[in-house]
């Protein structure tokens, strides 16, 4: 369950500083342009390193290249282990095909020394349906004899302060991330049939986004508890992923086997590029750079990044940097993006008034009723769920709202209008 908190006169606050910073500066990004990231993560982070032969297995590499296209910097390093067992002072393990590393003297171990912008922290993903976050994180009898006793066997709340208060003191100043992951596959893998996957991933993907998401929310709130005065943020991939792969979810035609290599679940090349889109919208405080441009277009499946991805690339930026903003503590604060990472002007309506369409599903004709605060005209797309454009509606004002679709099944509409835009689900039947 996402919990939201609606603050009017927050946002009323909110428009008129973005408003101000629009005239005096022509944009109102204050996202941040440089980020040299520490992960202390495991094969959901980083799979390329176990698997020399999937390509772009990670999601570093796909934060380097969208920075890239985007404008902005990033290195990173980091190292592989489970909480509680991740080394400190931290090791410098990895390397990748294309993100460089934020340490280039090998012989300076010295964590505080590089000016490390942010600290990832993840935890196991097979813990969560047998303890809680105030529970034992992780229990491995190669490394722990008695987990009740053993000084290593902390709680997932305990591990993850353990290396928050050392990075605070090696770094003043630096921001910390929990990821939240997605959960172990139970099921058959990979399916036996159409039906079976239906099912079987319908109800994975029902847990990610549910008792699975609530355990993290849980593990943020219960460090911050203990840290007030800490500012520990949540990359909710997990949970927003779901919302693709699922049923009706824009990207709901792609099999599992196309996602996922096993039921651990690592997955191929295209699961860590669509994790990456999530990481890089919190990390930046800012949208992925529009029209990504894919590398290696010689790749082969299941390196390739599949068709439906690229063609949907920007309504699934959309989908994730909307999603995102509903992500916030009972005060309305925002748990995935720092105070100082603010909306562009052209978002303010994510956190204000939704569209609302109706009847949905629906059959031949459609009202969409849009926020009093609208500036018209507004354009609106019909876009399928392979990204073509099949009908274009130009709205000139709040009687004029209502619309024709004669082809069934599943589509979005893009509304793009002045300081406003958004994106609705479809399903005509």
């Amino acid at each position: 369950m996402i919990k939201t908190t609606n603050k009017p006169a927050l946002i009323s606050i909110l428009e008129s500083m973005l408003l101000i910073a629009f005239i005096l500066t022509g944009t109102a990004s204050f996202s941040q342009q440089s980020n040299n990231s520490y992960i202390f993560g495991h094969s959901l982070v980083n799979h390329s390193a176990d698997q020399a032969t999937q390509n772009r297995s990670n999601i570093p590499d796909w934060m380097y290249l969208l920075a890239q296209q985007a404008g902005n910097q990033y290195t990173v390093d980091g190292q592989f282990n489970f909480l509680p067992l991740q080394q400190l002072p931290p090791i410098f393990q990895w390397g990748f095909i294309d993100a460089p590393n934020t340490r280039t003297n090998e012989s300076n171990d010295d964590f505080g020394s590089w000016n490390y912008d942010n600290v990832i922290v993840t935890l196991a993903n097979f813990i969560q349906q047998t303890s809680t976050p105030s529970e034992n994180a992780f229990c491995d009898a190669q490394y722990i004899e008695d987990c009740n006793e053993d000084p290593n066997a902390l709680s997932s709340v305990e591990a993850v302060l353990r290396i928050l208060d050392f990075v605070r003191t090696e770094e003043t100043g630096i921001h910390f991330y929990i990821y939240e992951n997605w959960p172990e596959f139970n099921g058959t893998f990979p399916p036996n049939s159409q039906a079976q996957e239906d099912q079987e991933f319908g109800a994975f993907y029902d847990y990610t986004r549910g008792d699975f998401h609530d355990w993290w929310i849980t593990l943020q709130d219960e460090v911050l508890a203990l840290r007030p005065d800490a500012e520990v943020k949540l990359i909710p991939t997990g949970p927003i992923l779901a919302d693709l792969f699922s049923d009706q979810g824009i990207l709901s035609d792609i099999s599992a086997t196309t996602l996922y290599e096993d039921a651990a679940p690592h997955g191929y090349p295209v699961l860590y590029f669509l994790a990456a889109l999530v990481h890089y919208s919190v990390i930046y405080g800012e949208r992925p750079p529009a029209n990504f441009q894919f590398p290696d277009e010689a790749l082969t499946s299941p390196i390739q990044i599949p068709d439906t991805v690229k063609n949907n690339y920007n309504t699934i930026v959309d989908f994730i940097w909307n999603s995102l903003q509903n992500y916030t503590f009972d005060n309305g604060d925002s748990r995935v993006f720092l105070e100082n990472q603010t909306l562009s002007i052209e978002d303010i309506s994510t956190n204000t008034q939704k569209p609302i369409l109706y009847p949905n599903p629906g059959n031949g004709v459609f009202n969409l009723e849009l926020p009093q605060t609208t500036i018209f005209p507004v354009e609106v797309k019909i876009v399928n769920t392979i990204g073509q454009v099949i009908d274009e509606i130009s709205i000139a004002d709040h009687q004029s709202t209502n619309f024709n679709l004669d082809k069934k099944g599943t589509f979005f509409l893009k509304i793009i209008g002045d300081q406003y835009s958004d994106i609705v689900k479809i399903i005509a039947r």
